[in-house]
């Protein structure tokens, strides 16, 4: 056709120019060594495939390293005081002195998180609206999903299921009559939020987030700057010293908090 023809003869002249040993080259061997190096150029696909495997590697060795540097506050006494001193901190900040409604969670012993019981009931204390997460759906199905439900008690909070895949103390998901679903901070209407205090395995300065990889915050956050009727809430990473590092790796779902809380240290990033 008219126009291969001239992309053939632009192209040859070009190249005359730079190397004249291309004086004979003829139309075929250009169309060659064209499919030659499509065939060859990397694939978006592929370079994204690699991209996210990277990233993947990057993220699970700071998971490993901070599970062998949390492993340095085996000692009952030391974690219970740095985790007391960690709530202290989170208590005097101005995040959750203004909030009047804000999502805690129930630590784990067990995943060596701060403790969080002593700000849950603080919280309830002084009077705010308080809401734990409950995983609910099925994890098999792909159908799993974080709730935040509002508890009024410290009693409303079940043990940990030892047969469930989180194993993980959650608010239950009726009242006390058994039967009225507790509510929801993403009910209809449910009062705006203002505080989230998020877990992690890791966190850095500028408040990236390394959570465990099952992405329910990075969801329900998400979720929550769309929400039609609030603002978003602000975001507070609790942690021990050990898991901040110097940078966390991100893809372009993890969250970013506004605020990193430890037993010694208060960063602010947005």
């Amino acid at each position: 056709s008219v126009s291969k023809f001239f992309i053939f003869t632009s192209w040859k002249r070009i190249h005359l120019r730079r190397y004249p040993n291309f004086k004979n080259i003829n139309k075929s061997s250009v169309m060659m060594m064209a499919s030659s190096s499509k065939a060859h150029a990397p694939s978006s696909s592929s370079s994204s495939s690699s991209s996210s495997s990277k990233l993947s590697a990057e993220k699970s060795l700071i998971r490993k390293n901070i599970k062998k540097a949390l492993k340095t506050l085996d000692h009952d006494d030391a974690f219970t005081k740095l985790g007391a001193n960690a709530s202290f901190r989170l208590a005097q900040t101005q995040a959750f002195q203004s909030a009047t409604t804000i999502a805690l969670y129930v630590a784990s012993e067990r995943l060596r998180e701060v403790p969080t019981r002593d700000a849950i009931a603080n919280a309830l204390a002084l009077g705010k609206r308080v809401y734990l997460p409950r995983v609910v759906g099925d994890f098999a199905a792909g159908t799993a999903t974080m709730r935040m439900l509002e508890v009024t008690r410290m009693d409303e909070i079940e043990a940990a299921d030892e047969t469930s895949t989180m194993k993980l103390e959650e608010p239950s998901t009726t009242l006390s009559d058994g039967i009225t679903p507790r509510p929801d901070v993403e009910d209809e209407d449910a009062p705006p939020l203002h505080l989230v205090v998020c877990p992690g395995v890791a966190f850095d300065r500028s408040g990236g987030r390394l959570g465990r990889g099952g992405g329910f915050y990075d969801a329900f956050l998400c979720r929550m700057a769309k929400h039609a009727k609030h603002a978003p809430p602000r975001t507070l990473g609790l942690c021990f010293d050990v898991q901040v590092v110097d940078e966390v790796p991100r893809g372009e779902h993890d969250i970013v908090v506004n605020e990193v809380v430890t037993e010694s240290t208060h960063y602010l990033s947005t």
